[in-house]
């Protein structure tokens, strides 16, 4: 992990990254994710695919834990969160998830008259 990447916690919203496109085939997915240097293609496992599907608008690192669990069930092997998460960080590095959100029950940015 590098110093710049986000503490990820239960209650870290992640939402899709800009993504100007996508093309899936049978033998895997990729990504066309905007970058105000260049755009870039990246590489989905299936996992990351699995990860970026369900974070969908927005979702808690929890709530995504629970959405992957019943859509692929538990590891054979390693601790979910710890695997989660890496998948996560790779997914924020790429820009194809981001991750630090305003808490999706904080209506501090709400303009109310």
């Amino acid at each position: 992990m590098s110093d710049t990447e986000p503490v990820l916690g239960p209650d870290t919203v992640l939402v899709r990254g800009d993504l100007l496109d996508t093309y899936s085939t049978d033998d895997g997915t990729v990504v066309l994710v905007a970058g105000a240097a260049g755009h870039r293609v990246v590489r989905l496992s299936p996992l990351g695919h699995a990860v970026h599907s369900a974070v969908g608008p927005g979702r808690t690192l929890a709530e995504l834990e629970v959405e992957l669990v019943s859509l692929l069930g538990q590891p054979p092997t390693g601790d979910l969160s710890d695997l989660v998460r890496s998948a996560v960080h790779s997914l924020v590095d790429e820009g194809v998830v981001v991750a630090g959100q305003v808490p999706k029950d904080d209506n501090s940015g709400d303009i109310r008259s």
